[in-house]
């Protein structure tokens, strides 16, 4: 049994847009001038005989442009590969011109979807031997990139000439330290491996995608 308070659901809308078919309601249109001019009376006789609208617009813009009227979520164009696609924003800004979307059209003009992604970037170094950074589990939005590079490099000499003691003053042990004879310890200049490790990360704000509620 329906409550003697409620409202008797909205009728649907149809738009043929392009070659494509959209089911809407007068209210997710009413933000657009367009949309309130062709729909008001003064207009009625705009609907085609089976009471859809044609719309002669690029269907695919007009699914970005009919996504933001009912959800008020601005449309964000980017993947970490390509960055933004700054031709698709520019042609969505001319539908949102069309259709007299003045909140979404602000949006665009002012790029504000750059503020929705940044790039935060720094860079460490890898030791010859060092893979500590190397085996690390990250998340998807983190990008890592290797860059080797050789340098000069003081590497440390076993004063018992011990190979594998080279460039490790630690393992060398009480018997090093004698023949050392209490002098400084021992180095030479050699050519090693420095890998410099570039890290970028990803980070999103969506709160720059949500649209302000105004106060009625």
């Amino acid at each position: 049994m329906t409550s003697p308070s409620s409202s008797p659901p909205e009728r649907r809308l149809t738009l043929q847009v392009g070659e494509r078919t959209f089911t809407t309601t007068h209210s997710t249109l009413s933000e657009s001038t367009f949309f309130t001019s062709l729909l008001s009376s003064r207009w009625a006789n705009n609907a085609l005989p089976d009471g859809s609208y044609f719309i002669d617009a690029d269907p695919t813009l007009f699914e970005h442009i009919l996504r933001y009227l009912r959800r008020g979520i601005y449309p964000l164009f980017y993947s970490p590969d390509k960055g933004h696609d700054y031709a698709l924003y520019a042609a969505l800004l001319e539908e949102a011109r069309y259709f007299g979307i003045a909140g979404l059209e602000s949006w665009l003009k002012e790029k504000r979807y750059l503020d929705a992604v940044e790039i935060s970037t720094w860079v460490d170094t890898i030791d010859d031997g060092d893979t500590t950074l190397l085996h690390k589990t990250r998340r998807v939005n983190d990008w890592v990139g290797y860059y080797p590079e050789w340098v000069l490099g003081k590497v440390y000499v076993c004063p018992r000439g011990i190979a594998v003691h080279r460039g490790n003053p630690w393992a060398c042990g009480r018997q090093c330290a004698n023949a050392r004879g209490g002098e400084g310890y021992e180095y030479e200049d050699e050519s090693v491996v420095k890998v410099f490790v570039v890290h970028k990360s990803v980070v999103f704000h969506e709160n720059v995608l949500r649209r302000a509620v105004q106060n009625t």
